[in-house]
């Protein structure tokens, strides 16, 4: 069965780099992205369109490029997070993460008992065609899923203690956009109050051992998070990490002339 490399990276007290899937389908993207470093990517089921077919062809080549294949799932219920699991991916990423209740309920329906209360279904696709035993897929999973629980709102920073306190929450991550708007500072995410913002989600972090992160499309920002202490960095998204390259591909050429 297979590892989950960028949940061992944080474990072990490094750093794991990601980014989303939002747009395309192709299993060639897990490929790519493999081949480019990173240690994993996020199938965006919360804004993005793809359907379950999907989301288990991407985690199955996924495995296969030797990155882990994460998911942003579109709400905290058993039936999302539950057959996510199932199609094959290494871990999630929750929105709308704001009480200790939340982070109760993303680990009880993403664990198999005695961490949670997650339906058994041995799939080829979790178990990587192995014919692994219950116990062994049932140790496996829980060890090796990745929960990153989002700061997204105010109502989440003042809960964040409590929520970092739950079992089996592995990163907070903040989604900056997100959290910049309830904020009152829209757009702006290297702000003070951004920076407060940060310096609580990895003072926190460390306090339970956790790890810190964020999801920016700018390369300053992710810097800025990674000086304040941040390990689990992710930037951009696929159809961005595109159009840049070739965005700046046609004007070098064109300056030719």
């Amino acid at each position: 069965m297979t590892r989950n490399g960028a949940k061992a990276k944080l474990r072990e007290g490094g750093v794991s780099i990601g980014t989303m899937v939002s747009e395309m389908r192709s299993e060639e993207v897990a490929y790519v992205l493999a081949a480019a470093g990173f240690d994993f990517f996020v199938v965006d089921t919360e804004h993005g369109s793809a359907g379950m077919e999907t989301v288990q062809r991407l985690c199955r080549a996924a495995r296969s490029a030797g990155i882990a294949p994460l998911v942003r799932v579109a709400e905290i219920g058993y039936a999302p997070i539950a057959r996510t699991l199932d199609a094959g991916a290494l871990g999630l990423m929750v929105p709308h993460v704001e009480t200790p209740e939340d982070a109760r309920a993303i680990v009880r329906f993403a664990k198999y008992p005695p961490a949670g209360e997650r339906g058994f279904g041995l799939r080829s696709a979790v178990t990587d065609y192995s014919g692994a035993s219950v116990p062994a897929a049932i140790a496996w999973s829980n060890a090796e899923t990745m929960v990153m629980a989002q700061v997204e709102s105010r109502r989440c920073l003042d809960n964040l203690e409590e929520i970092a306190a739950v079992p089996g929450i592995d990163v907070l991550l903040v989604g900056p956009t997100d959290l910049s708007i309830a904020l009152g500072v829209p757009g702006q995410l290297l702000h003070p109050a951004m920076e407060e913002a940060y310096r609580r989600v990895v003072d926190v972090a460390r306090r339970h051992d956790l790890a810190a992160g964020l999801h920016p499309a700018d390369l300053t920002v992710v810097r800025r998070g990674r000086e304040l202490g941040m390990r689990c960095l992710m930037y951009s998204a696929e159809i961005r990490l595109l159009w840049t390259a070739a965005r700046d591909a046609v004007q070098t050429i064109r300056a030719f002339d």
